[in-house]
């Protein structure tokens, strides 16, 4: 099955690389990454990182500047046991993107994930910036965080 999907998404963004108006391919690009991210996102929910890691891989092709699909590459890197390189595309993404209150939550996991907690209380202060109160995800990355710092001690 993903065979198939792949080479779809292969022959789509073949096509898209041939088209001839310079604004007319940018928006196909953006259209293009954007339709590989929510393909991406069912594969990671479905369980198949590896696949969403594929996919996100051409949607960063067709978009350098997808900030969802940055996000959805760490989620999927961190899944396969990647974490540093999870956290460090969660954190481009947020470059892109900073706003992005579940991306700043996925940050500070991923910061606990490999044990920079300094990191985590940044993602911590930034998601209480842009969340209004009460915020339900800057409070379950605050229990996250002394959860991780008190298993970190207990070591």
């Amino acid at each position: 099955m993903m065979n198939s999907r792949k080479m779809t998404t292969f022959i789509l963004l073949a096509g898209v690389l041939v088209g001839s108006a310079a604004h007319a391919v940018s928006d196909r690009y953006r259209d293009l990454s954007a339709r590989l991210t929510n393909d991406a996102e069912q594969a990671l929910s479905n369980g198949e990182a590896q696949a969403a890691d594929d996919l996100l891989n051409l949607a960063l092709t067709a978009n350098p500047g997808n900030a969802q699909a940055y996000v959805l590459k760490g989620q999927a890197q961190g899944k396969l046991e990647n974490k540093e390189e999870a956290l460090r595309l969660i954190t481009v993404g947020l470059d892109i993107e900073p706003s992005d209150q579940a991306a700043l939550k996925l940050q500070g996991e991923a910061a606990i994930a490999v044990g920079n907690f300094e990191q985590a209380d940044t993602a911590l202060n930034r998601l209480r910036t842009v969340c209004k109160a009460p915020c339900d995800m800057a409070n379950d990355l605050a229990a996250a965080i002394e959860t991780g710092r008190a298993a970190q001690e207990a070591q």
